[in-house]
């Protein structure tokens, strides 16, 4: 490769990483809810992406599952520490005042896999079958995800 081609595969990078820091970082927080955390797991997808770029078809998509990934080690590695320390996290019942009547409280509250196909299908548009590609799972799985989530939903949510 000449000094020219790495220039243009770095410049490409650049312009893909200014255009999905946003998206990415956001995606971290909807289900993490912790701003450093989210920046963390999202440069991390980062610096997998930037390793594949110039070899991976869909970068974008990549990087999207790279951002799923850290936020499945992350939970897995806190529920650990959780179960080895014996804490229990408080049942406590969301507040439903404030901007968004408790939805991210609700939100917040459901299974990470649960709470990953409600953000990929209500923030990021994703239809069934891109939400199972994204979470590595069968269509039917994501839209059984879907359906519990929005009953649990709507059971916290609705009086």
């Amino acid at each position: 490769m000449t000094t020219v081609e790495g220039e243009r595969g770095v410049g490409a990078f650049e312009a893909f990483y200014r255009a999905q820091r946003t998206d990415a970082v956001r995606l971290a927080w909807l289900l993490t809810h912790d701003a450093a955390a989210a920046e963390d797991i999202a440069q991390d997808a980062f610096a997998a992406t930037y390793a594949v770029f110039e070899t991976v078809d869909q970068p974008a998509a990549y990087l999207r599952r790279c951002v799923l990934n850290g936020v499945y080690a992350r939970t897995r590695r806190r529920e650990r520490e959780q179960r080895r320390n014996g804490l229990m996290i408080a049942g406590d019942r969301s507040a439903t005042d404030g901007p968004t009547g408790g939805v991210l409280d609700a939100v917040a509250q459901l299974s990470i896999d649960q709470r990953t196909a409600v953000v990929l299908r209500y923030w990021a548009g994703l239809r069934d079958h891109e939400i199972a590609d994204a979470m590595g799972i069968r269509p039917g799985t994501a839209r059984s995800l879907l359906s519990r989530a929005t009953t649990r939903l709507r059971k916290d949510l609705l009086p």
